[in-house]
């Protein structure tokens, strides 16, 4: 894993032997790499608020522990990220941090955004009304698993999957037969952010990278106040005895094995 303090604390790489998981700035030169911003998007629209996406963050590093702390953005919100690596489960671990450094209360809800190549993306759904319209396809729902193979021909313009989700993990494999895995809290429905689900896809246009987008519960920040929001990422090959396809239970079987066996 490498993460840029320069490019707001992005995570730029994650790759095991030669095969990188995580899209590249040469594919997009904004769009890249694991962000971190606050939900919903109708507090900021687009682009992304600039101290806490892009601009730089300043830099710690204690017993292991690397922080980085962004400036205040003009809302009052400011970001604190901490990476280390967990030997025992064999991941690394992510925590987020939104402080409202501000005077006035803030409504937010974190938001992991993670830009990766095309493959098979699967994650344990809940049936939730309300959500915004799912338009990305092909999707597929079977035995509790919601599954999507990426298909470039269906993302011009791109699109997106809006969704409840179950047991707090999201998984994205390559044809190279990588799997990158990401566990997080599981979020109550009644606590998601407003027009969001708690795990969103989006095929951007062309299909030239999805999006692996995890949401944390929304609340209400006093000044002062902050929230923490932590996940965990896996990224292993998978046995060649598994089948990468849409609905194999096998594929399930693995991932759960994988987070919960360590």
């Amino acid at each position: 894993m490498e993460v840029d303090a320069l490019a707001g604390g992005r995570i730029v790489s994650l790759s095991i032997g030669n095969i990188e998981m995580l899209t590249p700035a040469s594919v997009h030169a904004e769009n890249y790499g694991s962000t971190f911003w606050d939900a919903p998007q109708v507090n900021w629209n687009w682009p992304p608020r600039a101290a806490l996406d892009s601009e730089p963050y300043s830099v710690g590093l204690d017993n292991g522990v690397l922080t980085l702390e962004s400036k205040v953005d003009p809302s009052g919100l400011q970001f604190v990220k901490q990476f280390r690596t967990d030997p025992t489960r064999g991941c690394f671990e992510i925590e987020y941090r939104i402080k409202n450094s501000g005077t006035n209360t803030l409504n937010v809800g974190p938001w992991e955004v993670t830009r990766v190549p095309g493959g098979l993306s699967f994650f344990p759904y809940e049936e939730v009304p309300g959500l915004p319209a799912t338009a990305l396809q092909p999707v597929t729902r079977s035995e509790g698993i919601c599954w999507y193979a990426f298909d470039a021909t269906f993302l011009n313009p791109g699109c997106k999957l809006f969704s409840g989700a179950k047991e707090g993990w999201l998984a994205h494999v390559v044809p190279e037969r990588c799997l990158f895995v990401k566990t997080f809290q599981d979020t109550s429905p009644a606590d998601y952010a407003p027009e969001q689900g708690e795990v969103e896809i989006w095929g951007h246009d062309g299909g030239i990278y999805i999006e692996l987008e995890n949401h944390g519960p929304y609340r209400a920040l006093e000044p002062s106040a902050s929230l923490n929001y932590r996940v965990q990422w896996y990224l292993v090959r998978v046995p060649e005895h598994i089948t990468i396809k849409a609905e194999n239970p096998e594929l399930v079987s693995f991932v759960r094995t994988l987070i919960r066996g360590n």
